[in-house]
């Protein structure tokens, strides 16, 4: 209840099934007065140019308690994509893929000196392949799991090593990169590193970390601290910070945001309002980071990711959770492609899945005319009128 004017239901689905039965809604006419729109999905774009989310920029500018300076000037920037206007607000946000867990117990038992926010990749190969040599590990033990699957995946992957996947890499991208010098680096250091048995296979993920069957897990989530958490239990003692610099000194990310929209078939807008307000308000921000399980990834709010009840929080080592602090000052934007095509079936994330888990799966070598077939294929799609 908001004030005792207002009761708000909630009305959730399952995640995998979330947006089909949204828009299900959606055309029937049936839609709750807020629905939700992750950016990288492209949901939040869609929604508002096919007129679905409400432009409320008129609520912002007349509204005491909420500003849209409450958050940080790129997600400001990346809230006015289409139009120039604002059709939703943060849930939650982080810019994401960035960020090493490591098993304490196990490095220290391999006298291996822990990593530092000074550490590179090249560093990070080097302890992976001390770890590979210092016992006789079961067949399915490996060094090294990390991130790999999703267009954001990729993208924090090729940032890495100073390449980007579209152009220009920050907003709608119009041209496809995949073929440049640095994401062909990007795809053989995997391919290579894969191959040599330092890292896992694709699939590998919190549970296996948790069961001592990974000494590092990089390029993940601080929002995942959660389900590593739950999954190492008391097995080990382990802890997180920021992820190894790549060649250039660039670290790689995706700023990625989740966000709340008022519905366009809404009678209910003022009421609404209110109620995007509370869910994207600090103290929500800060709940859902203190969450027992799932995603632990908050309010994306400078007062939200460096409260004393985020810092504080007696689950996760401090200078784990100064690392999550740091992580909204990181300069890394968001991209997607310009005509919105990303997951209908064989738009963007279908060629990405085609290419690049055969890299992962040691079926195709990334070679150059490897790349450039995979690159073609992705400017076809972004070659074709917007949705």
């Amino acid at each position: 209840k908001f004030e005792g004017k207002f009761k708000a239901v909630y009305e959730g689905f399952p995640g995998g099934e979330l947006y089909v039965k949204q828009e299900t809604l959606m055309a029937g006419g049936t839609i709750g007065d807020i629905h939700y729109a992750h950016q990288s999905q492209i949901k939040y774009q869609e929604y508002a140019k096919k007129n679905l989310a409400v432009a409320i920029d008129s609520y912002l500018a007349k509204d005491s308690e909420t500003k849209l300076t409450d958050w940080p000037q790129r997600a400001q920037d990346a809230l006015k994509v289409i139009d120039g206007k604002v059709f939703g607000l943060p849930v939650r946000g982080q810019v994401a893929w960035m960020f090493i867990y490591w098993n304490r117990d196990m490095l220290k038992k391999a006298g291996i000196a822990e990593p530092t926010p000074d550490w590179t990749l090249e560093q990070m190969i080097e302890a992976a392949k001390k770890v590979k040599q210092s016992a006789s590990w079961p067949e399915e033990f490996y060094p090294c799991g990390y991130s790999w699957g999703g267009f954001e995946q990729l993208v924090g992957n090729v940032r890495r090593f100073n390449g980007e996947v579209l152009d220009p890499g920050n907003g709608p991208g119009k041209k496809a990169m995949m073929d440049s010098a640095p994401a062909v680096q990007m795809a053989k250091w995997f391919y290579d590193n894969i191959k040599a048995k330092l890292f896992s296979p694709r699939t590998y993920g919190a549970k296996e970390f948790g069961e001592g069957k990974l000494a590092f897990y990089f390029g993940r989530l601080a929002g995942e601290r959660g389900a590593v958490n739950n999954a190492a239990g008391k097995n080990f003692e382990w802890t997180f910070d920021i992820s190894p610099k790549g060649p250039t000194g660039r670290r790689g990310g995706f700023l990625s945001i989740d966000t709340q929209q008022i519905n366009a078939a809404s009678k209910n807008k003022d009421a609404a309002w209110e109620l995007l307000k509370a869910l994207t308000s600090k103290d929500a921000g800060v709940n859902l980071a203190l969450q027992p399980a799932g995603s632990l990834t908050p309010g994306f709010r400078k007062d939200v990711y460096c409260s004393d009840q985020l810092l504080n929080d007696a689950r996760f080592p401090k200078t784990a959770m100064k690392a999550n602090c740091d992580n909204i000052d990181q300069p890394e934007g968001f991209t997607y492609p310009g005509n919105l095509r990303l997951t209908q079936p064989g738009a963007v994330q279908d060629i990405i899945n085609k290419y690049m888990n055969d890299i992962a799966d040691l079926k195709a070598e990334p070679t150059p005319a490897y790349m450039k077939q995979m690159n073609e294929e992705l400017q076809k799609i972004l070659d074709e009128p917007s949705i």
